[in-house]
């Protein structure tokens, strides 16, 4: 039996117009103000002589109390978002400022060479590749000790620079830069990257994230893949 006299789509509108507002972008959501609107406009344009039938006016408030709950749902959840992202942003800041005096291996491209003991550092070859070597630059971009290492299989391989160029001088303390150059039997490159390690002398926190610092140069926190404790 017929309740009410104007549709329902008619309803909606009408409510959502009488009462002035901001404009709502087309992808809101019915909130809880508005659902109220519709339901009191449903009561005012109901048929005098055939009123709303009570059980529908009852499923109407379930629905509201549906909506009111799913309504305080949504905005804990959001406070409880936030909460946890500054919950997980302090644990992160935390770990990192523990890692100060650690010794630490990243993926980079940039050794510290001492002056006296030789420096480790480690490559990664995607797959298995005929030839290998490693070049290393200084701070002019200048080749200064190319180190050959054959043929090598798809993994983690472990390598030393003894800190010499070709012709076996020692070269000054200061920043190097490795590259890896790696192909297959055909000729063709095989993808590699190079991690270094180091130890961590500050760290600072900033827009562009975590940084740990080994010397002047800077590593992404979450470049880091190892750490010791010496």
């Amino acid at each position: 039996m017929p309740s009410l006299i104007a549709p329902i789509d008619e309803i909606r509108q009408q409510a959502l117009q009488s009462t002035p507002s901001a404009p709502a972008p087309p992808s809101q959501e019915l909130d809880k103000e508005a659902f109220l609107r519709l339901l009191v406009t449903q009561l005012r344009y109901q048929d005098p002589i055939n009123p709303l039938d009570s059980r529908e006016f009852a499923a109407q408030l379930a629905q509201f109390s549906t909506v009111e709950q799913l309504i305080g749902i949504n905005e804990t959840l959001a406070a409880q978002s936030d909460a946890y992202a500054a919950l997980a942003q302090g644990i992160h800041n935390s770990v990192a400022a523990g890692l100060v005096g650690k010794v630490i291996e990243a993926e980079g491209d940039r050794l510290t060479w001492g002056g006296e003991d030789p420096v480790p550092f480690r490559i990664e070859l995607g797959d298995a590749a005929q030839q290998v070597s490693i070049q290393i630059r200084n701070e002019a971009g200048e080749v200064v000790r190319t180190i050959f290492l054959g043929s090598k299989a798809a993994g983690e391989h472990a390598v030393e620079w003894d800190g010499k160029n070709d012709a076996g001088e020692a070269l000054p303390a200061g920043t190097y830069t490795i590259e890896v150059l790696a192909t297959d039997a055909d000729g063709d490159p095989v993808a590699a990257r190079s991690f270094v390690r180091g130890r961590v002398t500050r760290v600072t926190f900033g827009p562009e994230g975590i940084l740990l610092w080994i010397g002047d140069r800077s590593v992404p926190m979450q470049s880091v893949r190892g750490v010791e404790s010496e």
